[in-house]
């Protein structure tokens, strides 16, 4: 029998009220809500997930894309405006500093009290709050009232109490990046525990690579919407291609390519396409082939040299390659270039090809055209960085390295093939 989920939504959407001014609010109020003066804003809407027991969803967007309202629905702490929302059993919730703490208590008093709101008994928070306090290393501010300390330990010790308490679901909003290394590294070795003994985890991070390591699924949310969901690797190289695109906005402005003028060499179109010639394309997944095919006009006699370029969206060069590196003259008065890229090792990302017509030397440049639209690379694997590059692991105890479930190795003979 399968087990039931401990999250579920469908269709989960929250709606804030905004009203014009202060006369409109009055308005509804005094009313008793006959007139209807408010404009809904739409914080979050048609959200599905489903976590099941053990399970870790990630949660990446930008600034105000509905993630921290996501997280309250899923706390109890604001009730959705449309759909179904269903959690199973207790939930542990770490959304804002210090949230749920009073300042005039003492941490140890503030542990406890916590500790109890959250549904367990008295008797059992006495025993656990010197662990608690442990845990956190604030033991020595322990009884000391809470709005004399930092920020930071007042995290640290609500991430602490939050843990202590054992829920099913626990919600975490950028806890994992909060106190020094050392406690980074015990948080993330706390949750990975939890996660082993059967607990739920809903994690907002900005670190794609917490999401990648520590989640099986991922949601990107992006104006209240699900951009995409499904494989941490998939959803996080989405992401990370639109926020670089999004950065890079009008730092490449396609129809303001440079015009050679009559009687020069130029480039007429440029095309990303399939080694199969099935047409061109805009989104690659990394390690499949690749052509760039480039269309060229030479009105005059001297020969010619060709380059492409492909550049990230904050104008990194991140490869070029040309003929006069390979040896090669570009002769006639017309004609198409195929560069082909078996293998493409670029990681997630989006990336702009450029085509360059050059003298015969390789220095002067006629003419550069770059691709019609961007060329997104997608991966499916949890590597880091802007390229893959070839490699194989070995152990000093012999053998090459054994594989762990859902990786490989690659040598350079595979890569080359």
């Amino acid at each position: 029998m399968a087990q039931q989920p401990v999250l579920e939504t469908q269709r989960l959407g929250k709606a804030w009220r905004t009203y014009p001014s202060g006369w409109a609010r009055a308005k509804e109020v005094l009313s008793l809500g006959s007139i209807q003066a408010h404009v809904p804003f739409w914080a979050l809407r048609n959200v599905d997930v489903t976590v099941p027991p053990g399970g870790a969803l990630g949660v990446v967007g930008a600034n105000g894309a509905g993630k921290s309202t996501l997280l309250k629905l899923f706390a109890g702490a604001t009730p959705p405006t449309e759909g179904a929302l269903r959690v199973k059993g207790r939930v542990a919730a770490m959304l804002e500093l210090g949230a749920g703490f009073h300042p005039d208590l003492s941490g140890r008093e503030n542990a406890l009290t916590t500790g109890v709101l959250l549904g367990c008994g008295r008797r059992e928070m006495r025993r656990l709050t010197e662990e608690i306090l442990e845990f956190a290393g604030v033991r020595a501010a322990a009884d000391t009232p809470l709005r004399t300390w930092s920020s930071g330990m007042a995290m640290r010790l609500g991430f602490a109490t939050a843990l202590a308490v054992k829920p099913e679901l626990m919600i975490l909003d950028e806890v994992l990046a909060v106190g020094d290394l050392d406690f980074q590294k015990r948080c993330v070795d706390a949750v990975s525990a939890f996660r082993e003994g059967g607990g739920s985890l809903v994690l907002v991070s900005h670190s794609l690579y917490d999401v990648r390591q520590i989640c099986d699924q991922a949601l990107w949310l992006q104006g209240g919407e699900c951009m995409a969901q499904g494989d941490p690797a998939r959803v996080t190289g989405l992401y990370s291609a639109w926020y670089g695109d999004r950065a890079g906005q009008g730092s490449a402005d396609r129809d303001a390519a440079t015009n050679p003028g009559p009687d020069r060499p130029c480039i007429t179109r440029v095309e990303v396409l399939g080694t199969q010639r099935d047409g061109s394309l805009d989104t690659l997944e990394s390690g499949q082939d690749l052509a760039i095919a480039i269309y060229w006009e030479n009105p005059g006699d001297e020969p010619l040299q060709l380059g492409v370029t492909f550049t990230r969206q904050d104008r990194t060069l991140v490869t070029a390659t040309g003929t006069q590196l390979d040896g090669l003259l570009v002769t006639g008065s017309s004609g198409v270039a195929r560069l082909e890229l078996p293998c493409f090792p670029l990681l997630a990302g989006r990336f702009t090809p450029v085509a360059h017509l050059l003298d015969s030397k390789g220095i002067h440049r006629h003419h550069e055209r770059p691709t019609a639209r961007d060329l997104l690379v997608t991966a499916g694997t949890r590597e880091l960085g802007l390229v893959r590059v070839p490699h194989r692991w070995t152990l000093d105890a012999g053998g090459p390295a054994a594989a762990l479930p859902g990786t490989r190795t690659q040598d350079p003979a595979e890569a080359q093939a």
